[in-house]
């Protein structure tokens, strides 16, 4: 099972990185330009998500910060939460309509935490997304409105392709530059 939204596995994500209170997972996605850029989560919606991802067993609440302000719970993922982001990170997106949202998303959390994992989600969804437009294009539509809706989506998918051509020079330079600070 994995999580349902792109909000839950920016959360879920971040969380795998280091452990964090609510509301230190909202500060970090609302100072975070990139993810902020890509979607925007506020307070509430963070303490919601993280409700929904303790029932779903991909969280647990590890520990309480102690003082004299309000109360602060930290949360770490679990097994099952590690095991759905990476299936989440490894799995390209399957409708061209997310693909601002959740891809843009993922790619970044990938870059975040391995710069060969996100070559490896750029490629596996631009072999989709070619396959996608291969088979769009051969679709015969007797409606001039529908193929006129499904030439505007061929092209969002175009201009996705060239996008993530680009995404995937950012992806191999972090990766090479990875290697070397490594050695």
């Amino acid at each position: 099972m994995q999580a349902d939204w792109p909000a839950e596995n920016i959360l879920l994500a971040l969380l795998c990185e280091r452990p964090m209170h609510g509301y230190e997972l909202a500060q970090t996605v609302k100072t975070d330009a990139p993810l902020r850029a890509i979607w925007r989560i506020e307070l509430s919606e963070v303490y919601f998500l993280l409700r929904k991802l303790l029932k779903q067993g991909f969280i647990v609440a590890e520990a309480e910060v102690p003082g004299a302000g309000p109360r602060r719970v930290i949360y770490a993922p679990t097994p099952a939460g590690r095991a759905a982001l990476e299936a989440w990170l490894t799995t390209p997106e399957k409708y061209p309509r997310n693909l601002r949202t959740a891809l843009l998303a993922r790619i970044y959390l990938a870059l975040r935490r391995d710069p060969a994992l996100a070559v490896r989600l750029v490629d596996a969804q631009g072999e989709q997304l070619t396959e996608w437009l291969a088979r769009e294009r051969d679709r015969p539509h007797e409606d001039e409105i529908v193929a006129l809706v499904h030439r505007f989506r061929a092209a969002q998918v175009e201009a996705a392709l060239v996008a993530l051509e680009e995404l995937r020079r950012v992806a191999l330079a972090r990766a090479r530059n990875s290697l070397t600070s490594d050695l």
